[in-house]
């Protein structure tokens, strides 16, 4: 059994985002999207139907999966809070909702309180490099939202990695460093794991015992440069502090899991990654995980 920490499903708002683009039959190798080459067919995305996601949930054995807000500037776009409290409350067995924030707007505080306790979502998700201006992780402007995720007790997703903010320096493990050391009750999960800043993360994680590192896409395509820290990382001092994702869409659930079951991770810490982690920040049972 399967707990998937982040997807983008093809539902609703979703659809309007940048990642269900249209996307090129034959990629430019050059200039086109790193992760648009040898990409395996999705049907789900291609239909834009919510109901063969869930198809392929089945056929991957993945239980549950965590339907990821997106709320940014015009880099990203953005997806209905409601979007994603409806499909939860459509499939509750299945989907946990984390709202999206912009911590650039003016009303992000209130836009948090509502989707935890009006739209009941279990997390926030932001991405302040792809706030308008882009923001870093510790800029003071967000300061307010992790304030109120660590009053309500509910974690945070930062997706920070080289291609959010204005150049790499903007996803430098410092920043969330200062965040988790003024924030320690507060659970911070890093997707992207900071890539390519792996050393650097894992040590970030190793003293902040509040961060979860989900690599994602930088962790299970093959040959990816830094993915052996991350692997080494979750066979040693963060087996407990490791997530696995899809990042549904840019991989289908297929791809990402068979890529994912082909590293050199050992079969506890596997387990861990696959359940017992995501499920232990969730509440759900992490007996269950194979």
């Amino acid at each position: 059994m399967i707990l998937d920490f982040r997807v983008q499903p093809p539902y609703g708002s979703f659809l309007e985002t940048h990642w269900f683009r249209p996307r090129p039959v034959r990629p430019d190798p050059v200039a086109g999207n790193p992760f648009g080459k040898g990409l395996w067919p999705m049907r789900s995305f291609d239909d834009r139907s919510i109901e063969l996601f869930l198809e392929e949930m089945d056929r991957g054995d993945i239980a549950v999966a965590v339907v990821m807000g997106q709320r940014t500037g015009k880099r990203g776009g953005s997806a209905d809070n409601e979007d994603v409290a409806e499909l939860v409350r459509r499939y509750p067995q299945r989907f946990v909702g984390f709202g999206g924030v912009n911590p650039a707007d003016p009303g992000a505080v209130a836009e948090t309180r509502r989707c935890v306790e009006e739209l009941g979502c279990r997390g926030i998700a932001m991405t302040p490099g792809w706030s308008d201006p882009p923001l870093s992780d510790d800029d003071e402007r967000v300061y307010p939202v992790y304030e109120t995720c660590s009053d309500l007790g509910v974690p945070v997703v930062i997706t920070s990695s080289h291609y959010i903010g204005t150049d790499m320096m903007h996803s430098l493990p410092t920043h969330l460093q200062r965040v988790a050391l003024d924030f320690p009750s507060l659970v911070l999960i890093v997707g992207h794991a900071c890539w390519p800043w792996t050393t650097q993360a894992c040590a970030m994680a190793m003293r902040c015992k509040n961060v979860y590192l989900m690599p994602e896409i930088y962790l299970h395509p093959s040959n990816m440069p830094g993915a052996q820290d991350y692997v080494r990382a979750a066979n040693s001092f963060l087996s407990h502090r490791m997530l696995y994702s899809s990042c549904y869409p840019t991989l289908s659930l297929e791809q990402a899991l068979k890529s994912f079951q082909e590293l050199p991770i050992r079969p506890d810490a596997r387990k861990k990654m696959l359940w017992n982690n995501g499920a232990r920040i969730l509440g759900l049972d992490e007996e269950v995980g194979r």
